[in-house]
């Protein structure tokens, strides 16, 4: 028996190039995130202070964990690209996991429990605000810029998730469920909770406003900490999964089985493992026996 270890550079059966290419297309989603994510926090906290919303808190501090994120996410995609050395033969590859898993608890713990006490706090306390028209405007306009940034920043991501797809073969929701990449996917799962988030915080503002109740503004806060914690665990799940050594896709495991048993120096039965060292390096032990002779 002969043991086989091999690590591909081009994840997926993708080329070194289109490697390259994915690598770029998670930075540029991260910095676009991430200079979005700076400036609605700014403008959510002034709307904060201005109208009383726990809502517009709430989205603040989402907008802070989200910001905080952008930092980790590039901190993954540029150690994760540090030359092997002696100490890690197998290159840094999975320092985009460990910081993408940092992210997902980042998230869950400023932007889920902030929202959440924010929330619960509103909710007990059973108090009003008097709000403005300017109050209400500033509200307001700061939400729909956000959206606005939001919506672009999403874009963002989504192309780069096509982009990923298409190199593939697979279809959006394959590649955004089993896809290594989470830098990417973790821009595109926090923009899509952060349009739901504005949506719930203009909405449970709305009705604050109309039905002179606060607890519509304070069950706004708890959805949007509902909808940031099962981001957080999603993400936490697929980090997780790959932390722990995930195999690559079925895919890419029948083409390494179609590629070693085309030698004709090797007998069937060929017993090959894999597993992810990184968004785009699959590391390939295994077994095989050679014809006698």
């Amino acid at each position: 028996m002969i043991a086989l270890g091999s690590v591909t550079e081009a994840a997926e059966t993708e080329a070194p190039r289109a490697v390259e290419h994915t690598g770029e297309e998670s930075r540029g989603a991260v910095l676009a995130a991430m200079a979005a994510n700076f400036l609605i926090a700014c403008g959510k906290f002034v709307a904060g202070a201005l109208t009383g919303s726990a809502a517009m808190f709430a989205e603040a501090g989402h907008s802070v964990a989200d910001t905080v994120n952008q930092v980790f996410l590039l901190l993954g995609i540029n150690l994760s690209r540090t030359k092997a050395d002696e100490s890690h033969p197998l290159g840094y590859g999975k320092e985009a996991f460990f910081w993408s898993f940092l992210a997902a608890i980042f998230i869950f713990v400023a932007g889920a429990v902030f929202s959440l006490y924010e929330g619960t706090r509103t909710l007990i306390q059973d108090e009003n605000h008097e709000r403005g028209s300017f109050e209400l405007s500033v509200a307001f306009g700061v939400l729909g810029m956000a959206l606005l940034f939001e919506l672009v920043s999403f874009t963002v991501a989504v192309r780069g998730l096509l982009a990923g797809a298409r190199r593939k073969g697979w279809t959006l929701a394959r590649f955004v469920r089993r896809s290594p990449d989470l830098t990417l996917k973790t821009v595109f799962f926090e923009d899509s909770a952060a349009i739901a988030g504005l949506l719930l915080a203009a909405g449970g503002l709305t009705l604050s406003e109309l039905a002179h109740d606060e607890v519509w503004d304070g069950i706004a806060s708890v959805s949007i900490g509902f909808v940031l914690a099962g981001v957080s665990i999603m993400l936490g799940a697929q980090a997780r999964n790959l932390l722990l050594g995930a195999a690559a896709s079925e895919e890419v495991r029948e083409a390494l089985h179609r590629v070693v048993a085309a030698f004709p120096e090797a007998t069937p039965g060929v017993r090959l493992l894999s597993m992810h060292m990184g968004s785009h390096r699959i590391l390939v032990p295994g077994e095989l026996e050679v014809v006698r002779g």
